[in-house]
């Protein structure tokens, strides 16, 4: 090939070598929108864990907080509520060293009865709360039992404490599985409230019925209504408002809360209703529980 067919072909070899400079242009060009494209969900996938970490760090400073709140509160019951009674039971043991007459004997050793058995209601309603709260609920011996039976039982003891008049009114074939002893302590619990704030000279009302598939036990009394706002609190974990009596009744507040998780327990339910004339509680159970 001669000078003259190399300086016509010069031309197509500096357009195939601009090409090929404009080709490797625009392939360096994407590859940095790529990494560039990569840096940004990099920043992006950073930002998120970011906020998800962010938002760990936040809920178990609040899982912290409220671990906390809940030791303060058990150390002030351990401080204050239980501390009543072992004082009164001391003193007692103390008057009683000095030999009294028998009457006045008497009446010292009936003081101690009744303390250790506050004591003991209150170390089982926190055994109770620890059980619900942390140990994954609250565990039940179940088998056959009478509803019906159970409320005739409760309800002849606490006429006998509270010296209420309580009227049951209980219908045949209440019959199921469940854990007697629990439903002993949730119905005791609910007439003892419904017993202290009756209005005087009124009568609480026990009804126990079928319900569909299952049963129900309503416990009405007469008297000032809690008010609506205050209806769902009353199961909060030492609530001690209206319906559970103040630090000087020996309740910690978790009568209510234990009776609801028993319920629960059981695949039933614990309500409340207020109106003008009182409150009612409803106690909502399958016939076979299957805890």
């Amino acid at each position: 090939m001669n000078s003259k067919d190399l300086f016509a072909e010069s031309p197509s070899l500096r357009q195939a070598a601009l090409l090929r400079e404009q080709c490797e242009a625009n392939e360096q060009l994407l590859l940095a929108a790529l990494h560039a494209r990569e840096d940004a969900e990099d920043a992006h996938s950073g930002r998120i864990i970011a906020e998800d970490e962010s938002d760990i760090l936040r809920v178990k400073a609040a899982e912290l907080a409220a671990t906390a709140e809940l030791r303060e509160r058990l150390l002030g019951i351990l401080g204050h509520d239980l501390r009543n009674p072992l004082n009164a039971m001391l003193m007692a043991a103390q008057l009683l060293e000095q030999e009294p007459p028998p009457d006045e004997a008497a009446r010292l050793a009936k003081r101690i009865v009744s303390s250790g058995r506050r004591m003991e209601r209150m170390i089982e309603q926190l055994t109770d709360f620890t059980r619900a709260r942390l140990g994954g609920g609250l565990k039940l011996d179940l088998a056959l039992c009478d509803l019906a039976e159970i409320c005739e039982n409760v309800v002849e003891e606490q006429q006998l404490n509270s010296g209420m008049a309580i009227r049951l009114t209980s219908a045949s074939g209440l019959e199921g599985r469940w854990d007697a002893d629990r439903l002993t302590a949730v119905l005791s619990n609910l007439l003892a409230n419904a017993a202290g704030h009756a209005s005087p000279g009124t009568t609480v009302l026990v009804y126990a019925r079928a319900e569909g598939s299952g049963v129900a036990v309503d416990v009405r009394n007469k008297g000032a209504a809690i008010p609506q706002e205050q209806l769902e609190k009353i199961f909060s974990a030492f609530a001690r408002g209206d319906s559970e009596g103040g630090p000087t009744t020996g309740h910690l507040g978790l009568g209510l809360y234990i009776s609801r998780e028993i319920a629960i327990a059981h695949g039933g339910s614990l309500t409340a209703q207020a109106s003008g004339t009182g409150t009612t509680f409803s106690l909502h159970l399958p016939r076979f529980s299957q805890s």
